[in-house]
């Protein structure tokens, strides 16, 4: 199989299992549904094998399929081992800094910061996802993450912020957090807590808007469109939210800094930790909604 598929061939395997779905790897890739589609095919082609059966709208490795599956994992675990290593041998504070957080942490507190980070290290590039899905650190996805979580991967150098509160919030058209109408998560979002717990405890009332962002919940609120429960640090980074409770028990979030232990010396990451991580910890207050 070395001689017939490159590392990218190997990369589209992979995207497809663990999709499950042609759609969503394609997404995933950045490629359109038809170009990864004819991409497999060809793939198959160069095999003489079927690497994936169709069942029930998923895809399934096949015996072949499951094969190439593991070799692209193993070649991405040293392809994500060499990236740590050649990292590692920067001298200077230089290059590309990939972090992923969320759209409301960068709305709601760091772009500021960011763009004063930017402004200290000339030489460093930022490179900022905002994404519903956790960024693997160990595959290299990103170099470092800013996101609320409460059991951090032990492989991952962690530095915690700080819990993360959350509220009930109107505004002056819907100032009373027992009366309705309700702006809440999708069912893309259906893990987040705050989301369970307003299903839970006022269910019987109506949900007039939902959304896939929890940033557009906070500007639907914004906007007039009724109650939501939100992040206090959100809340407060808008004109017209008014947080009509105190922070809602058992809804706290962990907030942290985290970056593969490999990469904790390398300069540029380390240029990036020490002048961001501080700058977190002042924004404390905001986050626990003192």
């Amino acid at each position: 199989m070395a001689d017939m598929l490159e590392w990218d061939d190997l990369k589209l395997v992979l995207a497809v299992a663990r999709a499950r779905s042609i759609t969503q790897a394609a997404k995933q890739t950045g490629l359109h549904h038809s170009t990864l589609f004819r991409r497999m095919a060809d793939i198959e082609t160069r095999l003489g094998a079927k690497l994936f059966e169709r069942q029930q709208g998923d895809y399934q490795p096949t015996p072949s399929g499951l094969a190439a599956v593991e070799t692209a994992e193993k070649l991405e675990d040293e392809m994500a081992v060499l990236a740590r290593k050649l990292a590692g041998k920067d001298i200077r504070p230089s290059g590309v800094v990939r972090l992923t957080t969320t759209d409301t942490l960068l709305h709601g507190v760091l772009a500021t910061d960011l763009a004063a980070f930017c402004e200290a290290y000339g030489e460093i590039t930022l490179h900022v996802t905002t994404d519903n899905r956790f960024y693997d650190l160990n595959r290299h996805d990103a170099d470092v993450a800013i996101r609320p979580i409460n059991h951090p991967n032990e492989n991952l150098f962690g530095r915690q912020i700080g819990p993360i509160r959350s509220v009930i919030c109107g505004s002056d058209q819907y100032p009373d957090p027992m009366a309705g109408p309700w702006i809440t998560c999708d069912e893309t979002l259906a893990h987040i807590a705050a989301a369970r717990w307003r299903d839970q405890n006022f269910a019987d009332q109506r949900v007039a808007l939902r959304s896939n962002s929890l940033l557009n919940v906070a500007r639907l609120v914004d906007g007039g469109g009724g109650l939501a429960v939100l992040p206090v640090f959100l809340a407060k980074a808008f004109g017209n939210i008014r947080i009509l409770t105190d922070p809602i028990d058992g809804l706290d979030n962990d907030l942290w800094m985290l970056i593969h232990r490999d990469l904790q010396t390398v300069p540029r990451i380390r240029a990036f930790n020490d002048f961001m991580f501080p700058r977190l910890k002042a924004h404390n207050a905001v986050f626990v909604g003192r």
